[in-house]
């Protein structure tokens, strides 16, 4: 016991020495104003001198200086040699820390009339930081003999740089001349939208915007969406957002994506050993729990070194397939085919370790860290919300720390279960075999349940009909084992009884070609009907930014876009739930459906999803007739029919 604690203790602390840095403060970026303090003054013989303040910590690029008339036309500016920058994009570029200044020479000024207007546009970054979208400040060069002017924030600045978190921006965007906050720098295309907007930040210089993307979205994403890791943190620093996400994953304690868990702890603990006690069932689930926070703390981690959502990467069908493969196998291993064990020399090592948690701990680990990772991939908000927090700020450390805690939330209700739930289990005795035997199913359903993500629909169908069949063979065998009737063998026989007609329909289901275990006879009675008679909503299917632009510019309606995948918990349940209520469908009449299906996720989907700040499925984006998404509608995880009303009602 002591071991594992000790064990315990030291990944806790390693992500609390991790996250050391976010919690002592939290580096929030200046708003563009501050960090490049603008001003403009009639320098000597007629010339305008333009001087930037630039904040300690940030610096400003020279060749992003410009400066233009009002119709657009270039005009020349002096600019002083600037630090040299080794930029990994662009390769050697000038740099000003400090200070900065261009001058304007009389000979351009002659040239204008008067009146004229012209306009000076810039772009910084933040050091090891935010780079900020290109800033442009319009002015009257004669107006300056009455003295220098000072741009500062205008009105229309957003006071609360926290909430633009998330915000995508368009080729337009960078150029607009609006007001600009700004938002963190990410590796994501940025995503083509119309000009009104104001202009936020981009992640990289002028060439980003100009490289190929893939095609444009055509959407204007909500500002706010993503922003919930940076929201705690403007509201109370880096450990209320830790403590937040400890409490946000004990709400989601009870949601389909983590209710797969119950039965693989069961099952592990029923296969450890017979000497089950409440100590051993803290200790197999607490470590199965720890195992399950680390994977979450390394899916942040992940994201900030690839750029992707590793479970989302990790639904590819040969690491699904190994999966189940594993589970068939503990399956095999409860019936008694074979004894599954580690290799004695790991064994000994955990043994050294962790001398009280001998016969399993280390499986029971690897089980909590595969079922966060594979088995239980629903997107939930708090996680979408971490994973884009670390892709747009590279906040590893904060980001890491909150998934950790998130994980832990999530776990408790698991080690509860585990460490009381050992006491009602059977004891060593006869009733150990049936014991194993219904674990075995438990593995086995199990196995069918992950398989069925990348076979197709009518095999996953037939296969749980063949363990409905499989089920009801093993209980009749119980029954008939007996000889004397009891409470026992007859409810045995009628689960038995049970378990054969729902494994025979399941099979007649397959054979006729039905892609629901929910709906096995759908074929077989004309399709699949709802409420009221009528036939499931029918969405068009987006492959990438192309397809989803083409779709706006051909569709002038109201829109939903839905992220959804065959391995989709929460999808399921949308599914059933929401899109076939009649009030939800009732409002749908008019509105446009598509979506993005990420069974297999292709590198148009990838873009997509960057370029809308979608980590995974389930995410709803509801987008008005103008090609903008409603602000604060996007939906990601379960909602109810109400919620998804009330979104709905807004676009």
């Amino acid at each position: 016991m002591r071991g594992l604690v000790q064990s315990i203790g030291v990944v806790i602390a390693g992500f609390v020495l991790t996250a050391a840095p976010a919690l002592a403060q939290p580096n929030v970026p200046l708003h563009v104003d501050k960090a490049f303090a603008l001003s403009a003054e009639q320098g000597p013989a007629g010339a305008v001198d333009l001087d930037w303040a630039i904040a300690e910590g940030y610096y400003l690029y020279r060749d992003r200086i410009e400066l233009k008339t009002a119709d657009g036309a270039s005009l020349p500016l002096e600019t002083p040699e600037g630090e040299p920058k080794d930029d990994p994009y662009f390769g050697r570029m000038e740099i000003y820390h400090g200070a900065a200044s261009a001058s304007i020479a009389p000979s351009v000024l002659e040239r204008l009339g008067d009146g004229a207007t012209l306009s000076v546009t810039y772009q910084g970054c933040q050091d090891d930081g935010i780079c900020y979208a290109p800033e442009t400040k319009s002015f009257d060069p004669m107006a300056l003999a009455a003295g220098p002017v000072a741009f500062g924030e205008t009105a229309s600045s957003p006071g609360d740089p926290m909430a633009l978190l998330g915000r995508e921006l368009s080729q337009e965007d960078t150029r607009s001349s609006s007001a600009s906050g700004w938002s963190f720098a990410q590796d994501a295309p940025v995503t083509a939208r119309p000009a009104e907007p104001p202009s936020v930040v981009s992640n990289l210089p002028e060439e980003v915007s100009r490289a190929p993307q893939g095609g444009s979205t055509g959407i204007v994403t909500d500002a706010s969406a993503g922003g919930l890791v940076a929201g705690l943190v403007s509201q109370g620093g880096a450990p209320f957002a830790i403590g937040a996400f400890f409490l946000l994953g004990l709400g989601l304690a009870f949601t389909p994506c983590v209710f797969p868990m119950y039965p693989i702890l069961a099952g592990q603990l029923g296969r450890v050993g017979a000497e089950r006690s409440a100590v051993r069932g803290a200790l197999h689930s607490s470590a199965y729990v720890l195992s399950m926070a680390v994977a979450f703390g390394l899916l942040g981690v992940a994201a900030a070194w690839s750029g992707q959502n590793l479970q989302i990467a990790l639904q590819s069908p040969l690491a699904v397939g190994l999966v189940s493969a594993l589970f068939l196998l503990l399956a095999l291993a409860m019936f008694g085919a074979f004894a599954l064990k580690l290799p004695d020399g790991w064994v000994n090592g955990v043994n050294r370790i962790m001398p009280n948690g001998r016969g399993g701990l280390a499986s029971t680990a690897g089980l909590g860290f595969l079922s966060a990772l594979i088995v239980g991939p629903c997107v939930t908000a708090p996680l979408a919300g971490a994973l884009l927090y670390i892709g747009q700020t590279g906040d590893v450390a904060l980001g890491a720390a909150s998934l950790f805690a998130l994980g832990l939330g999530q776990g408790v209700p698991l080690i509860a279960f585990g460490t009381f739930g050992s006491r009602i289990m059977p004891k060593a005795g006869p009733w150990m075999k049936a014991v194993n035997i219904v674990f075995g199913f438990v593995f086995l359903a199990l196995s069918v349940w992950m398989v069925s993500r990348i076979v197709e629909p009518w095999i996953a169908v037939g296969l749980w009909g063949l363990l409905g069949l499989s089920l009801a063979i093993a209980l009749g065998a119980v029954a008939g084992g007996e000889t004397a009737t009891s409470l026992k063998v007859s409810t045995a026989r009628l689960a038995g009884l049970v378990a054969l007609v729902l494994g025979g329909t399941l099979l007649v289901g397959a054979a006729a070609g039905a892609k629901d275990p929910f709906r096995p006879l759908e074929p077989l009675t004309g399709g699949r009907v709802v409420a009221g008679g009528q036939a499931p909503l029918e969405f068009t299917t987006i492959g990438g930014p192309a397809d989803l632009a083409q779709r706006i510019s051909d569709v002038d309606r109201s829109r939903l876009l839905y992220f959804t995948a065959d391995w989709c918990v929460s999808c399921d349940i949308i599914e059933r739930e929401i899109f076939e209520d009649p009030a939800v469908r009732e409002r749908l009449a008019d509105v446009d459906l598509m979506k993005v299906d990420l069974t297999s996720v292709t590198p148009g989907h990838d873009l997509l999803m960057k370029q809308l700040s979608v980590v995974g499925p389930p995410t709803m984006l509801f987008i008005g007739k103008n090609g903008t998404e409603a602000e604060g509608t996007r939906a990601v995880g379960e909602l109810s029919a109400e919620g998804f009303l009330t979104r709905a009602g807004r676009i």
